[in-house]
């Protein structure tokens, strides 16, 4: 696994262990593992297929609402100062 595929899988696994009090602390971490990818020079796209994937296999649940927040960071739905891939 190379670290692409393994900073994709703690951030799978974080919005797994997600709950209604550690939400924003997973949001948080999973932007900041978010942020490595894009310093290792990961692109958007590649980032972007592989949590989307993962988004789309999740149920009606809380990880999927994390999943989703976190995607925000990939695609620029959030505040500008979070935004991680300019354009």
């Amino acid at each position: 696994m190379n670290n692409n595929e393994e900073m994709i899988a703690q951030i799978k696994m974080l919005c797994l262990s997600v709950t209604e009090n550690n939400y924003n602390a997973v949001v948080q971490k999973g932007y900041e593992l978010l942020v490595k990818l894009h310093d290792l020079g990961f692109e958007k796209q590649n980032v972007y297929q592989s949590l989307i994937q993962y988004y789309n296999s999740l149920g009606d649940n809380l990880a999927r609402d994390c999943a989703a927040d976190i995607l925000d960071f990939v695609v620029g739905w959030c505040c500008p100062q979070k935004c991680i891939w300019k354009e």
